[in-house]
């Protein structure tokens, strides 16, 4: 087993329209269906930063990680979320390189180029594409959805709405680093199935639905 037509919102500041920002991570494992994602949120004028997970390229780079050096595997690996991420953009969002600030629209982030820069993540397959997205989400103080190819976090084959970042066994869908990042930064993400696209669009828009809450919130 497994553990683990909308409105953006927003507000005026100084009479200039703000996109309340949303990082989305989707996973390698969605790669079947994410292109089609992508579409539907870009049809519906969703806003948000897209950081992509490593799928079969990054499973690539754990294949020969025995032969290499953890640092090696680490930029190899970030470097397949850059393959990733031009298979996603491919129908429809826009690439970036940097996220200084949060635009209007979707948007997929190439990690590879400021994480080699800054460096802010351990060189360790612990830390995969979801300590990306958060380190990402918390320098632009966005909200964190992470999505997967299941519903949620699973407790003896219960669906959890919420969980604690600190509760989080070492075997979840998400990656084994991020609880630690959400409880040093102080923040929640969502996880939701990104199978069914009207929940990652409610997930930003900040609408009830199905999916698990991780509270990294003191």
């Amino acid at each position: 087993m497994r553990y683990c037509a909308t409105t953006q919102v927003s507000v005026k500041m100084n009479g200039r329209l703000v996109v309340t920002p949303t990082v989305l991570k989707i996973g390698g494992s969605l790669i079947q269906v994410a292109r089609d994602l992508i579409a539907y949120l870009v049809a519906a004028r969703i806003d948000a930063l897209v950081i992509p997970g490593g799928g079969p390229f990054a499973r690539t780079v754990r294949r020969y990680s025995s032969n290499i050096d953890d640092t090696t595997a680490h930029w190899m690996a970030i470097l397949a979320t850059n393959q990733y991420g031009f298979y996603l953009a491919s129908s429809g969002a826009a690439l970036i390189e940097q996220f200084n600030e949060m635009n209007p629209g979707v948007r997929v982030l190439l990690p590879f180029k400021t994480l080699y820069e800054r460096d802010p993540l351990p060189h360790s397959w612990a830390a995969s594409a979801d300590s990306i997205a958060c380190w990402v989400a918390h320098e632009l103080d966005a909200n964190l959805i992470i999505a997967t190819d299941v519903d949620g976090i699973f407790s003896e084959s219960r669906m959890l709405s919420t969980v604690s970042a600190s509760d989080l066994s070492s075997s979840t869908c998400v990656d084994a680093f991020l609880p630690e990042l959400l409880e040093k930064y102080g923040m929640d993400c969502t996880v939701v199935n990104g199978r069914y696209f009207e929940r990652v669009a409610d997930a930003i828009n900040k609408r009830s639905t199905v999916g698990t809450t991780i509270i990294g919130r003191k």
